[in-house]
């Protein structure tokens, strides 16, 4: 393969250096790279890419089409590569991978962390498996969030710290990131026929937001591993790929994308896709196995091929088999869920081994093992932006410019995303103080800010910087720029009047900021206008009041709305005070409770005319039922 012919970011960057001085280009002499190594789990493997790397790579799953092979390639000449890699691998697992390493690396690519969240086991119980439960795939979600809080950035910070030991001065580490698997914006996925080998649970807009929540949970906990500095011999970067799927078209459920995966509407999906053309459940046979012999054809492309069909019986006889052995192993296993500390302070959970992972994975690992695994375009990116981390990296070691074209680029999560978004007076009015409130570190390299505003509220947001390539200073006039731009930038719907904001990312150089809103069950569509309902009654010499509403009050509990406005209205003499905000929109489609008692006659003059709730951003609608 010619150097460049599939490394997409590089295009621009080798364009930029080819009329740089040899002094100023040398980040383009690979000839530093005499000891080459790739470390880690499927993602390095690359399950199901190409054909196997060697014989002896078949328990691993080690292809010859995934970015450290691409890579290999790529640099070209006679180098020494060690390919540990395995699929399936866990952060333990991989420590044992870097110890069997021989020293004086020049170069290491390793990708971690999924399969110590137990990913695998999400994907079976709540895509594939046509015998989960929504409760089964809420409890593995339930666990990876766990896992990601509690010890997915120690885990990868402690691999890095052990090959950090085996690299050479001047080595370079490359952490190759994950990717969000789905656009949740379309409906086409939910009637199609996502289980294997079918049926399973309905692939729901909102099952796949938090599928590519997980991912970019997961990414921020390892870029944080990455960039915590404290090595002895070499610098560690990532090659964080994402982006460039999500906004060209590489994601499943893309609008009209076809669910035959050779169609050509699926050209840039970046990841291993089979069959799911919707199927009519009721006409199969209910069972474990009932359904394999209906998807021949998925597996072997050809369910008229006597070969196959001989092939496919024979393991349609394996599979029962394994499927009654399974099925009494898991009856006796641990409790899941279980987390063990290992050595060196890695901790893994014990993932549920359920009963479908164990017919799978005993007799076609790699054929449906792949699915939800980098394509061979999708290595081809992560490779690109391996080497072009490296690039970098190589620059900073040299006292050089980096190369490449400095990259400024809009991310708006409305292009993706659905059911959050924040008021624009919560947005707006936290911009400022967040450039003004950003601490940065002294002598520090790559670090983060994160500030989160209305913390409780509907309109809970976090405000974050994120710095790469070796950045350490800040420009508030850039931070203001950047955030305000999120905002203006990303309105993407005309049919929006209340001007609600869904945030997303800007990254100008090695600058990334973000405006994330975090409350996750919100009305969807997001309303059009306020809403409420109010009643009122005699309450002795009082008037009780009980009021719901939606879009608006959404930030403050009521204490610079409601309430002010109320009590503008007659004066002195709210008691009995009460707000809450439900955890998602009640039977109603309402968002918060209101409940308090004012001076008697006040419904008339203050709320049956609209008068507070219209002050309040509730609108001039509705107006108080009742008799107080």
């Amino acid at each position: 393969m010619a150097k460049g012919s599939v490394l997409l970011p590089l295009l621009c960057a080798l364009s930029y250096g080819a009329g740089l001085v040899a002094s100023q280009a040398s980040y383009d002499d690979w000839s530093w790279v005499q000891s080459f190594a790739a470390v880690g789990d499927s993602f390095t493997a690359g399950i199901g890419s190409g054909r196997l790397w060697d014989n002896p790579s078949k328990e691993c799953s080690r292809y010859d089409q995934s970015y450290a092979a691409v890579m290999l390639r790529w640099l070209g000449g006679n180098r020494k590569f060690q390919y540990p890699a395995c699929s399936g691998d866990t952060s333990v697992n991989i420590l044992n991978q870097i110890d069997s390493l021989d020293s004086g690396i020049d170069l290491a690519v390793m990708s971690a962390g999924g399969n110590d969240l137990c990913l695998s086991n999400i994907i079976a119980q709540c895509v594939l498996s046509r015998f989960s439960s929504e409760s089964d795939c809420q409890a593995t979600i339930s666990q990876a969030n766990a896992g990601i809080a509690n010890y997915l950035r120690t885990n990868i910070l402690a691999l890095l710290q052990e090959l950090d030991q085996k690299m050479n001065k001047n080595g370079i580490i490359v952490v190759a990131l994950y990717a969000q698997f789905f656009d949740p914006s379309t409906s086409a996925c939910e009637t199609e026929n996502w289980g294997w080998p079918l049926g399973g649970l309905k692939l729901t807009s909102d099952h796949r937001y938090t599928f590519n929540q997980l991912v970019r949970n997961a990414n921020a906990e390892i870029k944080k591993a990455a960039n915590a500095g404290g090595w002895i011999n070499s610098r560690v970067v990532v090659a964080d790929w994402d982006d460039w799927v999500y906004n060209t078209g590489g994601l499943f459920c893309e609008q009209g994308a076809s669910p035959k995966p050779a169609d050509p509407s699926n050209k840039n999906l970046a990841f291993f896709k089979m069959d799911t053309s919707p199927v009519d459940l009721g006409s199969i046979p209910v069972g474990p196995l009932g359904p394999i012999k209906m998807i021949r054809s998925n597996l072997t492309g050809d369910p008229d091929d006597e070969e196959d069909a001989v092939y496919m019986e024979q393991v349609e006889a394996e599979a029962e088999a394994h499927y009654l052995a399974a099925r009494t192993a898991t009856a006796d296993a641990v409790a899941p869920y279980e987390m063990t500390v290992h050595k060196r302070g890695l901790t893994a959970p014990n993932c549920p081994s359920g009963i479908l992972k164990n017919v799978v994975s005993y007799f076609l690992p790699d054929d449906i093992g792949k699915i939800f695994h980098p394509n061979k375009l999708g290595h081809e990116i992560i490779a690109s932006f391996a080497i072009d981390a490296v690039r970098q990296a190589r620059a900073g070691i040299l006292g050089i410019p980096g190369p490449g074209c400095v990259t400024n680029r809009l991310t708006c999560f409305a292009d993706h995303d659905t059911g959050h978004y924040i008021s624009s007076y919560a947005a707006y009015s936290s911009t400022a103080d967040f450039c003004n409130s950003v601490s940065v570190p002294g002598n520090t390299a790559n670090w983060a800010y994160t500030k989160t505003y209305y913390a409780g509220t509907l309109d809970e947001v976090d405000f974050s910087v994120q710095l790469s390539n070796g950045a350490s200073t800040f420009d508030k006039d850039q931070c203001n720029q950047a955030v305000n731009g999120i905002l203006d930038g990303c309105d993407k719907y005309s049919s929006n009047p209340m001007n609600w904001k869904q945030g997303g990312t800007w990254q100008i150089g090695s600058y990334q900021y973000s405006i994330q809103p975090k409350r996750q069950s919100r009305l969807w569509p997001y309303p059009t206008e306020p809403k409420q309902s109010c009643t009122s009654w005699y309450k002795v010499f009082l008037d009780a009041y009980d009021l719901y509403g939606a879009g608006w009050a959404t930030w403050d509990w009521g204490q610079q709305s409601l309430r002010p406005n109320s009590t503008s209205c007659f004066g002195l003499g709210i008691t009995n005070w009460h707000f809450e905000y439900f955890d998602e929109p009640d039977e109603n489609g309402y968002e918060w409770h209101a409940w308090f008692n004012s001076p008697i006659w006040t419904r008339a003059r203050c709320y049956n005319n609209n008068k507070v709730q219209n002050a309040a951003g509730g609108g001039g609608n509705g107006g108080c039922q009742g008799n107080g």
